[in-house]
């Protein structure tokens, strides 16, 4: 077998031969992130999951860090990314069959069937017939997250029905999972499927104390990644090189928070409101001042913005431009950096006095 060489991509990623084109939509920020139920039989056993807890055994809907009450609501967040595609995850989807295949399908009814739908599954649920299901509605790809080997010939019924397969795994430190790895890796080859992804291990609030019971310890330049992750796809990447002819991939931990601001950027501009600004990192910054009413409306009537329960919200730029104005006022006022999401979380918060102290030295 030729020698592949082992592609480095940004953010300290690494593929082999390729990956899917679920994995590049999701580089550019242009996959949905479908959360179809937060139900799932095997949490006990899987004491790496990152599922928060308030979504843990939930069976509700989100759509990326929205809930999802109608199929509008999905629809409308589709269009706000300008999706390419969709990620349908839980929790475990295939509980919900019929709530999958109906997602599927209004996907593609609504964008076409170029719009790439992948959907993860650990398994449990998986038979011919919820197959069948899923592939008469449009579903493209099953990536399967599966350590039981008892399992596997799901993987293989699925290939033999039709959809792109492949395994997404986390990349675990430690001769038994590394092990696991390779026999996994070695059984996609020979059944002819597509790929491997290997994801780094985090920590997470939900599973941060079981991490640390059973040994793992977090990279000393990361707060989320466990050290000896990334050493260990790796190793199972360079298997993949020599002994088989799929594609295999690390997805960084890193690559998570690039993956949510590349959406964030996708949606950003389409839901500024008239006084938010978008920024780079694809969130959303605006000036907030309040005070006295007859100082608000002064500004409002020169500088323009929005008058809202007692306070004057205006564009960051406008806002920086005279923020000593508003200080000599005698106002208070600050920029706020928001997601641009619908609930508009707030990330940071810069006051008046840094601002002009910002300004001062520049």
């Amino acid at each position: 077998m030729a020698w592949v060489i082992m592609e480095e991509l940004p953010l300290g990623a690494l593929r082999v031969r390729g990956w899917s084109k679920g994995c590049d939509l999701c580089w550019k920020g242009a996959k949905l992130v479908l959360f179809v139920t937060g139900k799932c039989p095997l949490y006990d056993s899987c004491p790496y999951c990152t599922i928060s807890s308030w979504r843990r055994d939930k069976d509700l809907v989100m759509v990326d860090e929205n809930p999802a009450k109608e199929d509008d609501d999905i629809i409308k967040e589709a269009e706000l990314i300008s999706a390419l595609g969709a990620g349908i995850t839980g929790g475990e989807p295939s509980m919900v069959p019929y709530r999958v295949a109906h997602y599927v399908k209004m996907l593609k009814d609504r964008f076409g069937r170029e719009f790439h739908i992948h959907m993860y599954t650990n398994a449990w649920g998986i038979n011919e017939d919820i197959l069948k299901l899923l592939i008469e509605a449009g579903l493209d790809e099953i990536r399967f997250h599966v350590w039981d080997r008892r399992s596997w010939d799901k993987i293989k019924l699925a290939i033999d029905m039709g959809f792109y397969v492949g395994a997404e795994m986390p990349s675990i430190p430690g001769e038994k999972w590394i092990r696991s790895l390779k026999e996994l890796a070695s059984y996609l080859d020979k059944i002819d499927a597509d790929f491997m992804n290997l994801n780094e291990l985090e920590f997470t609030p939900s599973n941060r104390e079981r991490l640390l019971s059973m040994g793992f310890k977090p990279k000393p330049d990361s707060e989320v990644a466990v050290l000896g992750s990334r050493e260990t796809a790796m190793e199972i990447l360079r298997f993949i090189e020599r002994e088989t002819s799929i594609m295999g991939y690390f997805c960084p931990a890193l690559q998570k928070e690039y993956q949510v601001r590349m959406r964030w950027s996708r949606r950003a501009s389409k839901v500024a409101r008239e006084y938010e600004v978008p920024t780079d990192e694809g969130t959303l910054i605006y000036g907030e001042i309040q005070g006295p009413k007859e100082a608000l409306l002064y500004l409002y009537t020169k500088y323009g913005g929005r008058l809202s329960e007692g306070k004057l919200l205006m564009d960051a730029y406008t806002f920086q431009e005279i923020a000593s104005e508003i200080k000599s006022l005698g106002l208070m006022g600050k920029l706020i950096e928001v997601m641009p999401t619908d609930d508009r979380k707030v990330l940071q918060v810069f006051p008046l006095d840094f601002i002009l102290r910002e300004s001062s030295t520049e």
